[in-house]
């Protein structure tokens, strides 16, 4: 009798190398003033890019764990309800256990199918992933600080936050999203419809069938989450910036705007339906990165708040 033992194996190295941020050059002209330009190949808008700018890598691994493919996606797009919630952070509640600014909450990473355009506007994936992307997954966030403060060059400063997103079948990913949370709602999706529907509503509030916990100076409540009107005319969206607990509980929102375009919107009316979302922070589409069951997708998020802007 004849018997035999085989065993092999294979080490291999593929440098990935950490996200690049693409700087906006500038040239002044005597006479006419500046003039900038960048290579980067992501959405930002061009001048915008001068005071926040940032970047997106995506590692795209099967389920052993071999990287198949790195991308650089270039800059996101921060949203219109982005910056509104940030332009609101000195008023929002700042609860003993969690705070609720908009840079420590919009750390939920998600993704979708969309194909069109980001847009400022936007509030939410354009068609959120059926296996995995939909199931927002918390980041890890970080402070890459540079070893100089500066020293008359912008962009020396980072905030990161990196996350892996499984997918569970084949799927053609375009799209991914920087969230905050759902409130005291709960929960790693991307809508919750579970106090619906609207009975009542004003330029600034919106009254919702059922009891909410209500946001105080130590418990979030909703504040710091979006409530979009999904039925009737004129769909619109608001920030909420604080609630009540009552029976039939009001969600105050400094304004109603417009989903599709950001305009003035329509207050709600009785009978309306609604979901509640976490607010997006920034949006990007890009060329499908095509998944397999066991599949996942490392998202790495910088942002450079650039200084002498």
């Amino acid at each position: 009798m004849q018997g035999s033992v085989g065993m092999g194996g294979s080490l291999g190295t593929r440098v990935v190398r950490a996200p690049r941020r693409r700087p906006v050059r500038t040239l002044r002209i005597p006479g006419l003033g500046r003039i900038a330009f960048t290579r980067d190949p992501g959405e930002a808008g061009l001048f915008a890019s001068e005071y926040f700018s940032s970047t997106l890598q995506a590692i795209h691994r099967d389920g052993d764990g071999k990287i198949l493919d790195v991308r650089d996606l270039g800059s996101g797009l921060v949203t219109d309800v982005g910056v509104l919630s940030l332009a609101n952070d000195f008023a929002w509640p700042a609860p003993s256990a969690a705070a609720i600014n908009i840079l420590r909450l919009a750390n939920t990473h998600g993704s979708g199918i969309g194909t069109n355009a980001a847009a400022v506007t936007d509030i939410k994936l354009q068609t959120p992933s059926s296996f995995g992307g939909q199931t927002r997954v918390t980041g890890v966030q970080s402070l890459v600080q540079a070893a100089t403060a500066g020293t008359g060059t912008t962009g020396t400063q980072t905030y990161r936050s990196v996350a892996t997103i499984a997918y569970t079948n084949t799927e053609a990913v375009t799209e991914w999203g920087l969230f905050g949370n759902l409130g005291a709602l709960g929960g790693t999706g991307l809508t919750d419809a579970t106090k619906s529907p609207f009975t009542a509503g004003s330029a600034t509030t919106g009254t919702v069938t059922g009891a909410l916990t209500a946001s105080t100076t130590t418990v979030q409540g909703q504040a710091n989450t979006l409530i979009e009107r999904t039925s009737g005319t004129n769909l619109s969206w608001g920030l909420i910036l604080s609630n009540d607990a009552a029976g039939n509980s009001v969600v105050t929102v400094g304004a109603w705007y417009l989903v599709a375009t950001g305009a003035a919107g329509q207050a709600p009316a009785n009978t309306e339906t609604l979901v509640i979302r976490p607010v997006m922070w920034d949006h990007r589409v890009f060329t499908a990165i095509n998944v397999n069951n066991g599949d996942s997708i490392q998202f790495t998020y910088t942002l450079i708040p650039n200084q002498g802007g």
